[in-house]
């Protein structure tokens, strides 16, 4: 059983990856980390992410408080905190699950380096559905770059603080490395922020007389929660073996 501890109970995140990681029975949730000074500080977890009945993990405001009882740390949170449990982590050689966005190049490298360290996996996008979508855009980033025109629409939430999003930025990444004639720069991205929509993904392929599209769309953040968690299940599975330390992927986890 993997012991995890989980941040920002209250974000639109994390809170269904305490549930779901509540519910799984390979999953013992040891520690739940909040802001300071938020007013559910001490208050049981589960009643603090919405699951309706407690689980006997209080919310704490300090990640040194929980870190000594787990084996790996769930992180979709903000910036801020999240480079603090990142050098926790590395201090006291925890895994280290990170779904936050918006970080600047200088703290992308710092997570990465991480790896040398410590099991780590940095997924700006935990659906399984997402990441089996990016293999698919770069084979036909492949066959048809030099034939097409690339653009990536993306929508989220109002609240969503990052354009373009993390998971937008990585399909991007993997066209451009896998398309014969275009950069990174070569891939425009449209965004929009608007309701509660939780993520949509359309990359078009415009071509002379015709286009083609590939589209995800989440009608429910669980989707990314489930996947988190079997990212846990699969990096402690790598600890247990050799002490998993190194960078994994989603693509590891699915088998890609």
């Amino acid at each position: 059983m993997v012991k995890v501890v989980i941040t920002a109970p209250r974000g639109a995140m994390d809170r269904l990856i305490i549930q779901e990681a509540y519910k799984n029975p390979q999953i013992e949730v040891t520690g739940v980390v909040g802001a300071p000074g938020r007013d559910y500080i001490g208050r049981d977890a589960g009643l603090v992410c919405g699951l309706g009945s407690e689980i006997g993990v209080p919310v704490c405001e300090s990640i040194e408080q929980v870190i000594d009882g787990c084996d790996i740390v769930i992180d979709f949170s903000r910036v801020e905190l999240s480079m603090q449990v990142l050098q926790s982590c590395l201090a006291h050689g925890k895994g280290l699950i990170v779904g936050t966005t918006g970080f600047s190049e200088e703290q992308t490298e710092q997570i990465l380096a991480a790896g040398e360290r410590i099991p780590l996996m940095k997924a700006a996008n935990t659906s399984f559905v997402v990441n089996v979508m990016r293999r698919l855009l770069g084979i036909a980033a492949e066959k048809l770059g030099s034939r097409a025109k690339i653009e990536v629409i993306e929508m989220h939430s109002e609240t969503k603080l990052d354009a373009p999003s993390g998971t937008a930025i990585e399909l991007a990444e993997e066209m451009a490395e896998k398309a014969p004639d275009k950069e990174l720069a070569d891939i425009p991205y449209h965004s929009v922020r608007a309701g509660n929509t939780p993520s949509e993904h359309r990359v078009i392929f415009g071509c002379m007389g015709e286009k083609m599209e590939i589209s995800h769309e989440a009608y429910d953040w669980r989707c990314y929660a489930l996947g988190a968690c079997d990212a846990a299940l699969y990096m402690y599975e790598q600890i247990q073996k050799d002490g998993g330390i190194g960078r994994y992927t989603m693509e590891d986890v699915i088998g890609l």
